[in-house]
């Protein structure tokens, strides 16, 4: 009563079993109008029960339910969220939360009382689900520690009205598991991967869109990411096929090798590569035809990315104006690329609609940047990339050392819009001069280059110019430069990058 909403209570309770459902919706009933759902209740009664409590005329108040409203059912009026069961996965967890954070009419916030909240798993749930409002967020400890420490208010919430208190002894528990934990482990992911099976009740291995056409999906590139049996898997098939996934087709290890290439290319940062299979998996061959199909599939196409996407796409064969796709096809086969096909280019344009170039905050591989500059994508070795008259710079703050080691690096923000960069050892006076005259820098910054074996992207903070050269007094013949950068860093990355402090 103490928390409850102005109006009619609509509150969702998400029980642990169908006895509990049970008898907390009686217990409860001495006090409010309540009812409970399990799934042994047809449709039509299920439906009924959402629109009662979602009507201000009807009295229900209160609906117990299990599992069963991870079935996509959407309840918008719901007011109150009460968590009465403890469950180990995220995915369930932050779906159930979802329920209450829908918008509605005259509805300005919803109340969530979570009485598991003395499980330290419990808190840790409730972090990650935090951590991922960060915008491009990406699984990473040192983040998701900085912001337990200081009530996430780098991300901004209070000016929505949101406050966050974590108890010290909460947080001491969370940051401790957060420390011990490899989050991006096969057990975390074979989990995660199980959750969303069931929670989209599918009977078979989910396929590629099914991540895209879910809000609680996990995020299917973590799962080509990490290692199973100490091998990384590259794509989506190796993952199901190292956590003996049943039903899998089974392909020829040249096909195997064929879907690892074309998943490397997620997430898209262009579609050329993706949309020139798809016109010869649907069995053009005349070069000139290909063209024509990607001016109609590609709104900006040129034909200096078509034919740089021809040169370096390694299955890709050219004779006599005619395109050869170098892969072994049968039925199963275009089918699984096919729906990989479709979620890079779908996921592509949810992600850039029509916009080009890079986006500022986002995140890249090197291999990505190099391909978006139409340059050899397997040049990514370096720091430094001198191009006619600007330069890219990729730059890594060591975020992972000892306070004592950090000093020995001199790459930092000293203003939200000032980046202090140290050049390479031994700078040739060339390339010295390369970067005097260059117009502008893009800036590419990580804080730390590999977590639990995972390399992390850059982030993409614009464009800057470089000044202020003056040697160091090392003998290595570095160079510091000061980048004045045209955009200044949002609060969450000032914070993320150690510029305002914890």
């Amino acid at each position: 009563e103490t928390h409850r909403p102005q109006g009619k209570l609509k509150a969702l309770a998400f029980c642990r079993n169908v006895t509990h459902a049970r008898m907390m919706a009686e217990a409860m009933g001495e006090h409010y109008n309540t009812a409970y759902l399990t799934g042994r209740n047809d449709i039509g009664e299920r439906i009924r029960a959402y629109n009662d409590l979602q009507s201000d005329r009807a009295q229900l108040e209160i609906l117990f339910t299990v599992d069963i409203l991870n079935e996509g059912v959407d309840i918008p009026g719901v007011n109150m969220v009460l968590f009465l069961r403890p469950t180990e996965s995220s995915t369930v967890f932050i779906q159930q939360l979802g329920r209450g954070l829908r918008k509605y009419d005259n509805k300005h916030y919803v109340t969530v009382l979570d009485f598991i909240g003395n499980s330290y798993k419990r808190s840790v749930q409730i972090a990650f689900a935090l951590s991922s409002l960060a915008e491009n967020f990406v699984l990473e400890k040192r983040l998701m520690a900085s912001l337990v420490r200081d009530n996430f208010s780098a991300l901004g919430l209070a000016d929505s009205g949101v406050e966050i208190h974590i108890d010290d002894l909460s947080k001491e528990e969370i940051l401790r598991y957060i420390d011990q934990e490899n989050f991006n482990s096969i057990v975390y992911l074979k989990k995660d991967y199980y959750n969303f099976k069931k929670y989209i009740n599918s009977e078979f291995c989910p396929k590629h869109m099914d991540y895209l056409n879910n809000d609680c999906a996990p995020d299917i590139i973590r799962f080509m990411s990490v290692k199973t049996d100490g091998k990384k898997n590259y794509s989506y098939y190796n993952f199901l096929r190292g956590i003996d996934e049943e039903g899998l087709p089974t392909f020829l290890e040249e096909q195997v090798e064929f879907a690892n290439y074309m998943s490397g290319f997620l997430p898209l940062v262009r579609t050329y590569e993706y949309e020139i299979v798809n016109c010869l998996l649907e069995g053009a061959t005349n070069k000139e035809t290909v063209i024509n199909s990607l001016k109609e599939r590609i709104f900006d196409y040129n034909d200096e990315a078509f034919l740089h996407a021809i040169e370096f796409f390694k299955y890709i064969s050219e004779n006599d104006n005619k395109l050869e796709l170098r892969a072994k096809l049968d039925d199963q086969f275009k089918e699984y690329l096919c729906d990989l096909i479709e979620y890079g280019i779908t996921r592509y344009k949810v992600d850039n609609g029509e916009e080009t170039g890079f986006k500022l905050w986002q995140n890249y591989r090197m291999d990505q940047v190099q391909l978006s500059l139409l340059k050899n994508p397997g040049y990514n070795a370096l720091g430094t990339y001198y191009y006619d008259d600007y330069v890219v710079i990729f730059a890594s703050l060591k975020k992972d050392l000892p306070e004592e080691d950090k000093l020995n690096y001199k790459d930092k923000f000293l203003q939200s819009n000032l980046f202090q960069w140290e050049s390479m050892a031994n700078l040739p006076m060339s390339d010295l001069s390369k970067l005097e005259r260059s117009s502008f820098a893009h800036l590419f910054i990580r804080k730390v280059s590999i977590e639990n074996g995972i390399v992390l992207p850059f982030t993409y903070v614009g464009k800057g110019t470089l000044s202020n050269c003056r040697k160091t007094d090392g003998e290595n013949g570095t160079y510091l430069f000061d980048i004045k950068m045209e955009n200044e860093l949002p609060a969450y990355l000032q914070y993320d990058f150690g510029l305002i402090k914890q």
